[in-house]
């Protein structure tokens, strides 16, 4: 096994597979020496809901009525979340384009009775700063080289959705048609996950030639400027504005950020994502879909029943859930139910005693600023996990994300497409699945047996 880990730490620094640790140290990313086996079926399946799921988060993202309504209570007592509601255009201003670059996350549900049958069951859908674009072509890579090696036995499946994703960027800058465009990426002031943000940019001018305006939010609201509908920065104007931050309340330290957010969304930057479809993905949209006459609002029959076969049971707080709220099923079950906030990013959730102590000190209006939902159990399979050089070998489980781009102008879908997969192993006794925040492995698919 040590030849194995050797070779790997070496290949992985050596072609990119690196982030900064919490020191930030440079090393490589954590991975899992153990591609995770899926069907054809099921790699199908969840490829073709990607468009899917993409339409119908375009939709609700263009319909700011229904967000401010479903938001509204949510609102009251989530500060990050009114302040983004605030910033909601007037229908009018619907028809501006806007890039969409999601992410659909599942676990793999144990089949039930005889059946070994595994079901996708949806975890959330991610509407802003999806990431390991770069890095996960990086792993099946690193997986593609051990296996023609002789060092593993499973076959990675190829993954590349950092060169879909940049020919797509391309695409929107090309199509705003204007002198000196520019990605402006809005970023963090310490990232941990640079290298994968700037793969992206490396690629985008290598290929196409268009340049990076990489900043924070601080910088581009004492940069910026609005100038006919156009937000110049520093002799460029910004064609496309992408967010790998702004997530997380903690990105709006005060108000010169919230300053730079609103003059994103009142200029005529393609946003990805637009406020709009930032709110799409708070969990309590994702809480309503699971209701079959909400959902049928934005979808077809057929459409319905493929993004409802992957829900499991969300709810409110105060919800009835055979005979007692949400809250008092969650208090008597606590390991049968995970807490969320309208939040993105790893160890945000709560679960068993943590969650049952919040439940009993939130208040009633607290309340509304959570999403209780059922726990997916998956099967743990052996893996061995590399963090820092170190290898772990231990039952574990995986979440499947699939990436898609959609490019919309209104309610036209210009392009809309699967671009790849994301693939994130944690030890089976571990809750949360961040890899920046320190809880899973990078890892690639490889084909059953």
């Amino acid at each position: 096994m040590s030849i194995v880990i050797s070779e790997a730490v070496d290949y992985a620094i050596g072609n990119g597979l690196v982030k900064y640790n919490t020191r930030f140290e440079l090393t490589h990313a954590p991975f899992s020496l153990t591609p995770c086996p899926v069907s054809r079926e099921l790699l199908g399946q969840l490829s073709d809901l990607t468009p899917v799921a993409n339409g119908v988060w375009i939709k609700i993202a263009n319909d700011p009525a229904f967000l401010k309504s479903t938001l509204e209570k949510t609102a009251r007592t989530d500060g990050f979340v009114r302040n983004l509601l605030n910033l909601l255009p007037l229908d009018d201003h619907f028809s501006q384009r806007q890039l969409l670059i999601s992410r659909n996350d599942f676990l793999l549900s144990a089949g039930t009775g005889e059946s070994s049958r595994q079901v996708p069951k949806q975890v959330e859908f991610n509407t802003i700063s999806n990431s390991f674009l770069a890095l996960s072509r990086q792993i099946s890579l690193l997986h593609r080289h051990l296996y023609r090696r002789g060092l593993i036995t499973a076959e990675p499946i190829p993954n590349d959705p950092l060169e879909a994703a940049v020919d797509t960027m391309a695409a929107v800058i090309r199509s705003y048609d204007t002198v000196a465009p520019c990605l402006l990426m809005v970023v963090q002031e310490r990232e941990q996950n640079i290298f994968d943000q700037r793969a992206l940019e490396f690629r985008l001018l290598e290929k196409h030639g268009y340049p990076t305006c990489r900043m924070t939010l601080k910088e581009i609201s004492e940069k910026g400027s609005l100038q006919e509908g156009h937000l110049k920065i520093d002799g460029y104007t910004a064609a496309l504005t992408y967010f790998r931050a702004g997530y997380s309340p903690d990105d709006y330290p005060g108000d010169t950020e919230w300053k730079a957010r609103s003059l994103i969304e009142h200029s005529s930057s393609v946003k990805c994502p637009s406020v709009g479809m930032q709110l799409a993905g708070t969990k309590k949209i994702q809480q309503l879909l699971g209701q079959a006459d909400i959902l049928r609002m934005f979808a077809d029959e057929a459409a319905s029943k493929m993004i409802n076969d992957t829900c499991v049971g969300l709810y409110t707080l105060d919800e009835q859930v055979g005979g007692l709220t949400a809250s008092e099923k969650a208090r008597q079950s606590p390991a049968r139910y995970v807490l969320k906030p309208q939040r993105e990013g790893g160890g945000n959730n709560l679960y068993g005693s943590e969650m049952k102590t919040a439940l009993e000190n939130l208040t009633e209006e607290q309340q509304h600023a959570y999403i209780l939902m059922e726990r997916i159990i998956s099967t743990p399979a052996p893996s061995a996990l590399v963090v820092e050089a170190t290898c772990e070998e231990i039952p574990s489980i995986s979440e499947i994300g699939r990436y898609g781009v959609c490019f919309a102008d209104g309610k036209t879908l210009i392009e809309n497409r699967d671009i790849g997969y994301l693939v994130r192993t944690k030890s089976s006794d571990k809750d949360e699945g961040g890899v920046c925040a320190g809880y899973a492995c990078l890892n690639s698919l490889c084909l059953k047996a």
